[in-house]
């Protein structure tokens, strides 16, 4: 059975799907000499011919025998670039895919789910695409070449050799829906102990800590046996299906060699003619036994594919929905934003409420407020994950391409070394210009000569590094980006303030070129904020007020309120 949808599966190895179909049938074609030369020359044997009279036949079933380990290695050849090319390319859609769709998407997915789809779902494509796709043509091709010879040897052997073989793959299809639901059943209970696997390890230390690890334990345990519930429903419908499939792969020559003999004591066939029947009968049904063989060895993709292509199609969705609104800001300004009206997907209120706000180029701006307030979304905006209902969003143009260099709380550090981390987004850069960077965000001492300099380890997500030198580590990798506007999502808040302090003073004030470049800093914490330019102090989505910090405060505004708020915890 074909699934017509997850033909765009094997889309991006077209090619070698075309070339494993062709050294299929080439294979096929050998088979169908063996057959037919074995067959003459077994009815010669029998009819006493002469040994020159089978000349012909013996050296055709020669180079069939010797050809069909050659056309076989073709074969497996084409079958792995099909395999290899499909896998690498719809990695790479799933992950363009992702990264269109943004984070906020992407968010709505638990991790383990999303990675046990990138890479055991992707590879359990493998069988279906370079194996049962090209499989179908090869038997379809086969099958009606082998019945259309069987009819013109003897009209009722041909019709009953076609029946069986339209029942071949007829039948078992009953079972099709039943089967999708065990395969969605299956999927469904892997990528589950999946996720909560790469759950329980990802936060070990601090279930440990809870005294949550014997629930963890239970849980684990009990997707565990929901995956092997699930896993031997789906073996025993498989069996019935593959019970009845043998029993068809082995009725069918037998109903046909039946027919025939028939047919010969009707005088209707001669009895040399059961040779050839026999022989083409069960080469008949020879590729119907390895379509059934892929079939069952690529199900798991069947239902892989289907959650593959819907990722695939919801983020096309959510990326269409969520178009670049971002104009170019209009000199002096770096970020304009004008009666932006936003709201996350699925909530039921808006996170934004007729927001505007300037922010002149070459600026130190600071975005305040309580949690919930609306700080993050104004990144969000400005970044292009989440599009405004309404409003104008400009963004000041960057001649290297990136306008916005984010630096946020928990930023991702990739495994590797100090230079690793670094150069993903510079890697023309020389050791000089890495050790400014790290210099200008206070972080010099990761590449110190003792840890090993630039190459010094970072660990595995940074684990080797203080939640601090992760911050800081990810500003100095922001610098080198060079972008005109610098966006900090409380990018600073593992620092001691005297640190924190010192980085934001020492940021850079221009780009390479020349260009200012713009500070926009998203923060909770007060004291690091209060020598900016500008202060906009949010509130339930809206600028409440905004202006120089010390004058918000000698307004007694809401600015007033979280200063004395925070003040009064330093004292307590």
């Amino acid at each position: 059975m074909i699934h017509l949808r997850l033909l765009r599966l094997a889309a991006p190895a077209r090619g070698a799907v075309a070339a494993t179909i062709v050294m299929g049938l080439v294979l096929s074609a050998l088979a169908l000499t063996q057959a037919v030369s074995t067959a003459r020359v077994f009815a010669g044997i029998v009819t006493g011919e002469s040994l020159s009279a089978l000349i012909v036949p013996l050296v055709m079933l020669a180079a069939a025998l010797l050809g069909r380990p050659l056309a076989t290695a073709g074969r497996e050849m084409a079958a792995h670039a099909a395999a290899s090319r499909s896998k690498t390319r719809l990695r790479d859609q799933m992950l363009d895919a992702a990264a269109a769709a943004g984070p906020i998407a992407a968010g709505a997915q638990r991790t383990g789910e999303a990675d046990s789809l990138l890479v055991d779902g992707v590879e359990n494509i493998e069988p279906y695409v370079a194996r049962y796709i090209p499989q179908v043509v090869v038997t379809a091709v086969t099958a009606v070449c082998v019945i259309a010879f069987l009819t013109a040897i003897d009209p009722i052997v041909g019709f009953v050799a076609a029946v069986a073989a339209i029942a071949v793959p007829a039948v078992p299809r009953l079972w099709d829906a039943a089967l999708q639901r065990r395969g969605d059943d299956h999927w469904g209970a892997y990528s589950g102990l999946h996720a909560d696997t790469v759950d329980a390890m990802r936060g070990m230390e601090t279930l440990k800590l809870l005294g949550a690890t014997r629930r963890t334990r239970r849980r684990l345990h009990a997707a565990g046996e929901n995956l092997l519930t699930a896993t031997l429903a789906q073996l025993r419908l498989s069996l019935v299906e593959s019970g009845l499939t043998g029993f068809l792969l082995l009725a069918g020559p037998t109903v046909v060699l039946c027919v025939a003999v028939g047919r010969v004591n009707a005088g209707a066939l001669p009895a040399s003619a059961l040779f050839l029947v026999t022989m083409l009968s069960f080469e008949a049904y020879r590729p119907f036994r390895d379509l059934a063989n892929h079939w069952h060895a690529g199900y798991l993709g069947v239902s892989a594919g289907s959650r593959i292509l819907n990722e695939l199609d919801r983020a096309q969705e959510t990326a269409a929905a969520r178009p670049d609104t971002r104009a170019a800001a209009a000199a002096p300004f770096a970020v304009d934003l004008e009666n932006v009206v936003a709201r996350y997907p699925g909530a039921e209120i808006d996170a934004l409420s007729r927001v505007s706000l300037r922010i002149r180029e070459g600026s130190r701006v600071a975005i305040v407020g309580a949690s919930g307030s609306g700080k993050s979304t104004i990144a969000n905006i400005l970044l292009g994950f989440l599009p405004p209902t309404s409003g104008r969003v400009a963004v000041q143009k960057s001649s290297s391409g990136m306008p916005i260099a984010l630096v946020s709380q928990d930023p991702v550090i990739f495994s590797g070394t100090v230079r690793d981390n670094l150069a993903a987004v510079a890697p023309e850069a020389d050791d000089v210009r890495l050790l400014e960077a790290l210099q200008a965000a206070q972080a010099l001492e990761l590449a110190g000569v003792d840890r090993g300099g630039l190459d010094a380890p970072v660990g595995d997500a940074g684990a080797l590094l203080s939640g601090g030198q992760r911050q800081r580590l990810a500003v100095a990798r922001a610098l080198l980006l060079d972008a005109p506007v610098l966006l900090l999502d409380e990018a600073t808040s593992a620092l001691d303030t005297r640190r924190e302090r010192a980085l934001l003073a020492g940021l850079p004030r221009h780009t390479r070129d020349g260009a200012p470049v713009t500070t926009l800093i998203v923060a909770h914490r007060l004291s690091s904020i209060r020598d900016v330019d500008e202060v906009f102090v949010m509130g339930a989505g809206r600028v409440l007020e905004h202006g120089r910090y010390d004058e918000l405060v000698s307004a007694a505004g809401a600015l007033a309120e979280l200063d004395a708020a925070q003040r009064d915890e330093v004292a307590a």
